[in-house]
């Protein structure tokens, strides 16, 4: 959720640079002094290179939408945000898993160095923006060099299990034991994910070289206390060795191709979570490698990203209704509660974030709207009840599905064809949750998307969404209009759709903010510790005030008027 990414929502955030975020989102700009590189990704970055110019020639025009300034990537997490860089470590499995030392492994962090005006910003290698603009051409990458790496004093430890998980994968990878080396680079930095860090990890042995992503739990105590880690860790190894292996095999069985069904999740080669131990593991490939990109936060997502999003949500909400309806036994242990509650207890520091927020909001409002600053006012009298009661599954019943439960832009990748988005990787499944299928709807449109957007194409997008969730619920055999006619669709976005302000309340200062501007998640967790008391102007005060302004007011007026609130 906004508690992380591979970015954890992330606010990784989501939280969620996975994360890098996989979170609030994790991400490292890699030094470029490195001297040796695997053959293979010398070569592929030389087609990206290639394949990046011939986009700027070539890339149709997108959206009519104004032209927008890169920024450098946000979390979580996220897959695809960490460059290579050479790895820190160096230690074989056989000398850092089992027998050499009983000391600690030890990383140095490194933390991008910020841009040396506010006003510009030093993109990242790792970040795509497709500008919107009426002139052909969206790719704006490797243009400029990244900033350049300074690294900190600080150093962690990397706990052992982490090598013991990627000796696993290794095996099963077909690398020998005892002569595999297992290296790591830091990829998490300064304002990542709430509840997890990232890791870039090399497998290697003789001329052969892997890249992988570990996703662990934060390795601060104090955060990871914080913040239930374990517990949203175990949701998400829930999610890639459960849920999503069920939901894949199903389709597969009625005979739905990968191009016709919900296929979009990274792939996991290992997920898994001891909450006793405190130790929790998932190892993902990385989709940059594959020339997966995230979408830049701070700008609004244009039309040909949030009609793919649209889609791939109405599809993963048709597989949970049409397996409900067939296998109704092995849909039960999709009906898992939400993890939100275990992430807001009363009294704890994300209700005190959430309460300033809301009030932070309605000062966004002019005088004269007194009709959006009393129903927001009521919405903060009756703020916990309200975020329960949209996430209740039994009072969206019999259309409850297991949703993603973090769409923001940096739980999602995108792969590019001529300069525009052919495919869509959804990331951090740390939320996922059995509720109403509007939260993930008004989640994303209300927080990514802007005002003139949403004016233009907020009707259109729930359309693609239900003509999407219709289609693939017809090829797994059901008729729409008895799973989930578009009346209930309506029905619910009037009950539910509230949650759209709720989340923007707490994503939209995080959008508005660059990264490198964004809390140390660490401090952060030491004085909470300290003091119990969480410093909302920690989070927002190097938020572009204007843009805030802007988006926020926008939001408040949006969901007033389709009468959501």
């Amino acid at each position: 959720m906004v508690v992380e990414t591979q970015t954890d929502t992330g606010v990784e955030h989501s939280a969620e640079g996975v994360e890098v975020h996989q979170e609030q989102t994790p991400v490292v700009v890699a030094e470029e002094s490195v001297e040796k590189l695997n053959a293979s990704e010398h070569q592929q970055e030389q087609t990206e290179e290639v394949n990046e110019s011939a986009v700027q020639e070539l890339a149709p025009v997108i959206a009519n939408e104004e032209p927008a300034q890169q920024a450098t990537d946000a979390e979580v997490r996220t897959a695809a945000s960490l460059v290579e860089t050479e790895p820190v470590i160096k230690k074989s499995v056989e000398e850092s898993t089992f027998t050499v030392s009983e000391d600690p492994v030890v990383l140095e962090k490194e933390v991008p160095s910020k841009p040396n005006t506010k006003e510009e910003e030093v993109p990242s290698e790792e970040r795509v923006v497709v500008a919107q603009q009426e002139e052909p051409v969206v790719n704006d990458v490797h243009k400029e060099a990244p900033a350049p790496i300074n690294k900190t004093a600080d150093a962690m430890e990397l706990p052992k299990f982490i090598y013991k998980a990627m000796e696993k994968v290794g095996i099963e990878q077909g690398f020998t034991p005892g002569q595999m080396k297992i290296e790591f680079d830091v990829g998490s930095n300064k304002g990542d994910g709430f509840v997890g860090e990232m890791f870039k990890a090399f497998l290697s042995e003789g001329d052969r070289r892997e890249v992988y992503l570990c996703k662990v739990p934060p390795l601060n105590e104090a955060r990871r206390q914080q913040f239930p880690a374990m517990k949203i860790f175990t949701r998400e190894m829930l999610a890639y060795t459960q849920f999503l292996p069920i939901m894949f095999a199903y389709q597969e069985e009625k005979g739905v191709s990968r191009e016709d069904g919900f296929f979009s999740v990274p792939k996991c080669y290992h997920a898994e979570c001891n909450e006793e131990a405190e130790e929790a593991v998932i190892i993902m490939e990385d989709l940059r490698l594959d020339g997966y990109r995230m979408w830049d936060k701070m700008v609004p997502v244009n039309y040909e990203h949030a009609r793919m999003t649209m889609e791939q949500l109405g599809r993963l909400h048709a597989v949970s209704m049409a397996l409900r309806r067939d296998r109704p036994e092995e849909f039960e242990s999709f009906k898992v509660p939400d993890p939100m509650k275990i992430m807001m207890p009363e009294g704890g520091p994300f209700e005190g974030m959430m309460r300033q927020m809301i009030v932070d909001a309605i000062e966004t409002l002019e005088p004269h709207e007194t009709t959006e600053r009393t129903k927001m006012q009521k919405l903060l009298d009756n703020m916990r009840t309200e975020l329960e009661n949209c996430s209740k599954p039994d009072l969206a019943e019999p259309y409850t599905v297991l949703g993603h439960g973090d769409c923001w832009v940096n739980n999602f990748m995108f792969h590019y064809k001529n300069g525009a988005p052919d495919k869509i990787i959804l990331l951090d499944w740390q939320i996922t949750r059995y509720v109403t299928p509007v939260l993930d709807l008004v989640y994303f449109l209300f927080c990514c998307t802007d005002e003139e957007f949403r004016r233009r194409h907020y009707d259109e997008m729930m359309s693609v969404y239900y003509n999407a969730l219709s289609t693939l619920l017809e090829k797994l055999g059901h008729n729409p209009q008895e799973v989930f006619p578009r009346t209930a669709l309506m029905r619910q976005l009037r009950r539910f759709g509230r949650f759209g302000i709720l989340m923007a309340v707490f994503l939209v200062p995080m959008l508005c903010t660059r990264n490198e501007d964004l809390p140390d998640m660490d401090k952060a967790a030491e004085k909470f510790r300290e003091t119990q008391n969480v410093d909302i102007n920690h989070f927002t005060a190097h938020a572009n005030k204007s843009a805030y302004h802007k988006r926020m007011s926008a939001v408040i007026r949006d969901i007033v008027r389709y009468g959501y609130l």
